[in-house]
């Protein structure tokens, strides 16, 4: 049969969403969530610890006890230890963070218990000795220089620090005096207090005997439970700018402290976002880059966070141009709050949205963080079988009324650094 290619395939409208069946059970008291995806080959273990920045005095504490564990255990060398997870095939991802701190193996399904074997070395035997430490520090010290000769970085750091304030846990950032005063006590108590509080989320093609497989490598939490330090957000932000002379462009952030997605206005504003700054088709992208040519990108994004959420629209571009980016960002918003939207132009973001949504449930992978993402943050579950229906429902005098509600633009604070 010839393909007639004049004929365009059939439309399907997409009025739900299938999601998995995801096990939750406890093992050793740990809660573990389980997708089976037999056949595939691979897996994914993921340990999502509460060794972050919001159980830590500093950022630097929280993120050099998580990233000493890349260098070693108590039997195997830093290098040792990545020639075991390479030998069988396998990847191991540490990742610091806000909320939470990652430890992911990635491997094949025959070396299922090899790849826990790795794990269970790492988290209960590991290298935290001076030598390690003081490597480590020098290398983030080092990697915090670079950073702070970026004006993107300092222009993101003083926004999160004008939006939450210095001394709250989404407003701290590195500081080389803190990188430098950790000690292997404070790391220590560090990871055994809270690094080695974690819930488990595995993926994949997995031995019929998983769960007793993690209880006999992953042991109790016997740490002390603490509840995160949540100091109050500034009460109101403030601008700020920063210049340096070596600085070839301004890096321009403006945003503001919103809400995260438990609130019940997030589809409408997350659908005003994408129509804002989302995509590669959105006003600010058509305006900024394609209109003027100031910058190879713009963007905006809602940041949902477990305990707040912030909004934030950011670019980098020449100084001579710095002004008028910020004048014509700030019109993009003001004309989403005094004319409609089109059918045509929302139909595409709508559409978009829905199609990006849907393929982000492509893998057994990807259905597991799907799920942690909503079971991390206390939001249940119907929260995907809603979102084709409350995408599709919002209308233009939603968006309108939303973007009044939200984005005055004497609500909003610039952070610029540049030359």
């Amino acid at each position: 049969m010839i393909l007639d290619r004049t004929i365009p395939p059939l439309v399907h409208d997409v009025t739900d969403v299938d999601l998995p069946i995801i096990r939750s059970v406890s093992v050793n008291g740990i809660d573990t969530h389980s997708y089976l995806d037999q056949g595939s080959g691979t897996f994914k273990i993921e340990l999502l610890t509460k060794g972050s920045q919001l159980y830590s005095k500093t950022s630097a504490l929280s993120q050099l006890a998580v990233r000493l564990l890349n260098e070693g255990t108590k039997s195997k060398t830093g290098a040792e230890l990545a020639e075991a997870v390479d030998s069988i095939g396998s990847f191991l991802e540490i990742n610091p963070g806000f909320d939470y701190a990652t430890i992911s193996i990635y491997g094949l399904a025959k070396y299922f218990e090899e790849n826990l074997q790795i794990l269970s070395e790492l988290v209960y035997q590991p290298d935290f000795s001076n030598t390690s430490l003081d490597k480590l520090k020098n290398r983030e010290v080092d990697k915090l220089k670079t950073n702070l000769e970026k004006s993107s970085y300092i222009s993101s750091i003083n926004l999160r620090k004008s939006l939450f304030g210095s001394r709250h846990a989404y407003g701290r950032h590195l500081q080389t005096t803190q990188l430098l005063s950790v000690t292997v006590d404070d790391i220590t108590n560090f990871h055994k207090n809270h690094t080695e509080n974690f819930d488990v989320y595995i993926a994949g093609d997995l031995p019929s005997n998983f769960e007793e497989l993690i209880g006999r490598y992953l042991q109790p939490f016997t740490g002390s439970k603490q509840t995160p330090d949540i100091s109050s957000p500034v009460d109101k932000a403030v601008d700020s700018s920063y210049k340096n002379p070596k600085f070839v462009q301004s890096s321009i952030k403006l945003g503001k402290r919103l809400f995260n997605r438990a609130n019940p206005d997030y589809f409408k504003f997350i659908v005003l976002n994408e129509l804002l700054g989302g995509f590669f088709g959105s006003r600010l992208m058509k305006n900024i880059r394609e209109e003027k040519g100031f910058t190879y990108g713009i963007h905006s994004n809602l940041y949902s966070l477990l305990h707040d959420g912030y909004f934030l629209i950011g670019t980098d571009v020449n100084k001579e141009n710095e002004q008028e980016t910020i004048d014509e960002v700030l019109k993009e918003i003001q004309l989403l709050q005094s004319d409609l939207v089109g059918n045509e132009e929302l139909d595409t973001v709508k559409n978009y949205m829905i199609g990006v949504f849907l393929n982000s449930f492509s893998s057994p992978f990807a259905q597991i963080d799907k799920f942690k993402t909503l079971h991390s943050q206390g939001i249940d579950h119907s929260f995907y079988s809603r979102y084709v229906s409350s995408i599709k429902g919002i209308s233009a005098e939603v968006l309108m009324e939303t973007a009044i509600q939200y984005l005055k633009t004497n609500s909003l604070t610039l952070s610029v650094a540049g030359a």
